[in-house]
């Protein structure tokens, strides 16, 4: 009996030991996901957590957006540019125990491509992705054997390899999705570092360690989304211990979180634009001289240095600073009230008008100081004779209805982090007016700047790219689609535990198996 009572109290010892050992890492995020599958669901909370399941076939290196090899192993490109072959890596396995081989990954382009698959992306709901982006000049494709993947194309694709490094390029399970059809953007499964466990709405998504991941096992046994809306709680949560690592980092908690000895906060260049859409086909915002007047209304500079706390810088052009290709010689609107004023008398507005100005009620990556962004522009506009009520909605309420391509009481703030260091990935989601309704949220059409965009996508030649978003960017800053605010500079706070983490400029949680926690 007493042998028995040992080996049970062994046993008990031995599991309590077990928990106690385990390690969570848990993140806060400012909102909920919208949905976790790859291919079909586009915004920064829901990407936070795809990067740590999902992998692509090829992947940025840590904290940059140069690629090397992910789930490809290699791959050749012909002298033309108009064939791609990529080697797999061989005994790599989904979650859920389906080989990821040629043959399977076929199945999951079939998906995106392919509307009379029976599995298409496009019988499950609504679809905001990179597909056209990414695949829209693709002529054929096929798995000549189980570990070669061919692509042949029509016209060059100049972004294609780092279109694929993207999370919203995620390789998916083809059993999976079969299995859970419209279901699948809530039980993703793909190849990555974490394991998706559990989602509950409003409060966290727990992950867990793949303990067979081809990158090496993880170095923490699970990961925790917290989701924590209210920015002074998250701060709270992160000095308590509670949560190591804030995803959406308010400005407003910037300097607390410097006075703290147990965190640290991180900063890089970003690769992120932040403005307010003008919708240019409502009659407000039709005529050019409305939209150049609200951009000389605003002094970016003062918000950057005020509201943004020296973190931001005013954007001069549709790109950022820190994007290959952004042309310094293009000025912006620098802040003239009076010229804002006399744009809008000359096109009919001497009094100025009024109208709606649609936030999102927490901060983003994009833009830190999130709705009082908001607030901070209703005040300017006030002094030009422009009145803007505003109206704030949770993040996914928000996007459905921007996205809807009906929306029409005003103007609403909008952002964008870049995904795979292209200039082709700011402005052509952004600007060209294929990609309305999800993306050109501004409804803004120009033959002009559609034709540059389309040349700077399917050009090789890296120079001749430089000077064709140089046209580009002079059309769109020109006619004005947003209020161009700024470009903020990347920043996290992490408990000083955490080790191994790496910022990326696509603000991904890319390469987490790396991260761990040390006392």
């Amino acid at each position: 009996m007493k042998r028995l009572l040992l080996a049970a109290a062994l046993v008990l010892a031995s599991l309590t030991g077990h928990a106690m050992a385990q390690k969570t890492l848990v993140i806060a995020i400012a909102a909920d996901p919208t949905g976790l599958d790859p291919e079909a669901v586009q915004n920064n909370t829901s990407g936070f957590i795809m990067a740590t399941i999902f992998d692509s076939l090829v992947k940025y290196k840590p904290g940059s957006v140069d690629v090397e090899p992910g789930l490809a192993e290699k791959w050749d490109i012909s002298e033309d540019g108009l064939t791609y072959t990529f080697h797999l890596r061989k005994g790599v396995t989904f979650h859920d125990g389906t080989p990821f081989n040629a043959p399977n990954y076929v199945k999951t382009i079939n998906r995106l491509l392919d509307k009379a698959d029976p599995d298409s992306i496009f019988n499950t709901g609504p679809v905001e992705s990179f597909i056209d982006d990414t695949y829209g000049e693709v002529a054929s494709y096929s798995a000549p054997d189980d570990n070669t993947v061919v692509f042949k194309f029509k016209t060059v694709s100049g972004p294609f390899t780092t279109n694929l490094a993207m999370v919203w390029n995620g390789v998916v399970s083809p059993t999976a999705v079969s299995k859970f059809k419209k279901d699948f953007r809530n039980h993703p499964v793909g190849t990555g570092p974490f394991i998706f466990k559990e989602y509950r709405q409003g409060d966290q998504v727990i992950l867990d360690a793949n303990p067979n991941y081809w990158g090496g096992k993880p170095m923490v046994d699970r990961i925790v989304f917290k989701v924590i809306p209210d920015a002074q709680a998250a701060l709270l949560a992160i000095k308590r211990g509670d949560v190591h690592i804030l995803a959406d980092v308010s400005v407003q908690t910037i300097p607390a979180a410097r006075t703290d000895t147990n965190l640290v906060v991180m900063n890089q260049p970003g690769l992120a634009v932040s403005g307010i859409a003008l919708p240019n086909d409502i009659k407000l915002f039709s005529d050019k001289r409305v939209r150049q007047a609200l951009n000389y209304a605003v002094d970016k500079d003062t918000l950057d240095k005020t509201l943004y706390q020296g973190l931001a810088e005013a954007m001069t052009s549709p790109l950022p600073s820190s994007q290959w290709g952004f042309d310094p010689s293009l000025k912006g609107y620098p802040y003239d009230p009076e010229k804002a004023k006399k744009l809008l008398a000359d096109a009919g507005y001497p009094n100025g008008f009024e109208c709606e100005l649609l936030s999102y009620s927490s901060p983003r990556g994009y833009n830190p100081a999130g709705p009082e962004l908001a607030v901070a522009i209703q005040g300017y506009l006030q002094k030009v004779g422009v009145k803007v009520n505003i109206r704030k909605q949770e993040m996914g309420a928000f996007l459905a209805e921007v996205r809807s391509g009906k929306y029409d009481k005003g103007m609403f703030t909008s952002g964008w982090s870049g995904d795979n260091g292209d200039p082709d990935n700011f402005l052509y989601p952004l600007f060209a007016s294929p990609s309305m309704p999800v993306g050109d949220t501004a409804h803004y059409k120009s033959a002009e700047a559609d034709k540059l965009m389309l040349d700077g996508r399917q050009t090789a030649d890296h120079a001749k790219r430089i000077e064709i978003y140089k046209k580009a960017q002079a059309v769109i800053l020109e006619d004005a689609p947003w209020i161009f605010v700024n470009s903020v500079l990347q920043t996290r706070v992490a408990r000083k535990e955490v080790k191994g983490f790496q910022l990326n400029p696509t603000q991904m949680f890319f390469d987490m198996q790396k991260v761990a926690l040390e006392k």
